[in-house]
């Protein structure tokens, strides 16, 4: 790694603020400085820098994970979006009779766009919990490894290099990785506000208003935007859209002849019967459904890896159908993927209310926890929660002096010292400094057990040991923050 002590690649300091002055260097490196390697062309010192920055501390992880009875120093991860709430019973399913059958097919190459058994059972899953007022046909349908194969791949055939997706923030920085690796396509941010305003009735709104201001900003800078990319639920604050916005906004692209790409990985994530996911499938009419393409994948939920595309798009399908050579899934995956698909009983019965509980559980701890801290350190946490999805969106500002992005790193860097990972909302692409995101789908015993080792308690440490305004000076509880 190439870097000046203290600056980040664009030259930034960052010494230690005066709400940090009692604390030592971190001894993290900076994740956005350049790679350098004489072994490597420059296609491949921008996809290793482009990696660094976004998955560098994952890698430590992985190298050093907590695990309960065996390394209780380890590093607790609540930055990645995973759902392990529920490994138990995905498990206890997998090692079931009739998984264990193989025949030829499954041992040899499958269709590009996957065998015609998992995207049968692909498109009935969605026609029932996307609520499709038509059976979705298996042909509109195309299997890879994952959702960032599948947007990857999308970025692929219909956008040339250069060309932009909008896409409103935070949103996932993994699409920023997705889209660049291959495609060197760009996203552009729609900010969205962070507080309650005379134009938006909730934090993080989007409305059809800043959609045509983000595009006439993109115009203005010679950039040709070729769609929209639309995460619902969203990640990270988990937003629902509602059918009016939905159709909103598809009216929006057909007027100005956009791409959407609608993300609905989340769909099964929502844990309060108060609020109604409602898929862009779901609509009786889509107002350009050449134009409309949904990804869904089967990790959030069963922590499998699937990426589904599903567009009546013929052209599109079958341009995005090669990347299979890259991406494909074994035909025995496939097999126990299209199982679990089919076992409606199993998924209705058992899978999906015993998630939903355990979701409900983790969220509620979380939450419980953030208010101890509150009231320990005597500040105040604020946070946006739409109880869907796998994290919370907490607003840490009132720890930032200045309130700057550079503060913002230094404290991620003081989680990273104490062995917890958060997301920082930098990496979101969100205008405003303090946002992390933390994710609550994490283990149960892990979360809830012995508190020393747990991942939230580490988290008053390095609170503890910064600095905290007086009641009513300037750090206190942040203006334009999100309503709890």
């Amino acid at each position: 790694m190439s870097s000046e002590s203290n600056q980040d690649a664009s030259g930034v300091n960052h010494d230690l603020s005066p709400r940090q002055h009692d604390q030592p260097p971190s001894r993290w490196q900076d994740s956005e400085a350049t790679f350098l390697s004489p072994n490597l062309a420059n296609r491949g010192i921008d996809i290793c820098t482009l990696y660094n920055s976004n998955f560098q501390d994952n890698e430590a992880y992985h190298n050093d994970k907590y695990q309960q009875s065996s390394n209780t120093l380890g590093f607790f991860n609540l930055g990645i979006s995973e759902n392990k709430l529920c490994n138990d019973l995905v498990a206890h399913r997998l090692c079931q009779s009739g998984m264990s059958y193989v025949e030829d097919i499954q041992l040899q190459y499958s269709s590009p766009r996957g065998h015609p058994f998992l995207r049968d059972a692909v498109a009935r899953f969605l026609t029932t919990f996307c609520r499709a007022p038509q059976c979705l046909s298996l042909e509109n349908v195309v299997v890879l490894n994952g959702c960032s194969a599948i947007f990857s791949a999308l970025a692929m055939v219909l956008c040339d290099p250069g060309d932009c997706f909008l896409v409103p923030t935070p949103f996932f920085s993994g699409f920023i990785f997705g889209a660049k690796l291959c495609a060197n396509v760009e996203l552009m941010p729609i900010h969205l506000e962070t507080e309650i305003t005379d134009e938006d009735t909730l934090p993080f709104q989007l409305t059809v208003g800043k959609l045509e201001q983000a595009l006439l900003e993109a115009k203005t800078q010679c950039k040709k935007v070729k769609g929209l990319l639309l995460p619902n639920p969203q990640n990270a604050t988990g937003h629902v859209y509602s059918q009016e916005s939905l159709k909103e906004f598809l009216e929006f692209a057909k007027r100005n002849d956009l791409h959407v790409v609608v993300d609905e990985v989340y769909m099964l994530s929502v844990f309060d019967d108060s609020v109604q996911f409602h898929s862009v499938l779901s609509l009786e009419r889509l107002p350009d459904p050449q134009k409309t393409y949904v990804i869904w994948s089967i990790s959030k939920d069963f922590g499998l890896g699937l990426g589904a595309l599903y567009t009546p798009n013929e052209d599109v399908a079958f341009a995005v159908s090669p990347f299979s050579y890259l991406h494909s899934i074994s035909g025995i995956v496939q097999y126990h993927l299209r199982c679990l698909l089919r076992d409606r009983d199993w998924i209705d019965r058992i899978y999906l209310p015993a998630v939903h509980s355990r979701l409900r559980t983790a969220h509620a701890y979380v939450i419980t926890t953030l208010r101890e801290l509150e009231v320990v350190h005597n500040f105040k946490i604020f946070f946006h929660s739409r109880s869907c999805g796998l994290y919370l969106w907490i607003n840490l500002k009132n720890l930032l002096e200045p309130c700057t992005f550079e503060e913002e790193l230094v404290l991620y860097r003081r989680f990273l010292d104490h062995k917890l990972i958060l997301s920082r909302g930098q990496s979101y692409l969100l205008k405003e400094p303090g946002w992390f995101r933390l994710c609550f789908a994490e283990n149960h015993q892990q979360l809830t057990g012995e508190k020393e080792a747990a991942g939230l308690i580490r988290a008053p440490r390095p609170l503890a040991r910064t600095t905290l305004p007086a009641p009513g000076t300037r750090g206190g509880a942040s203006r334009g923050a999100a309503r709890p």
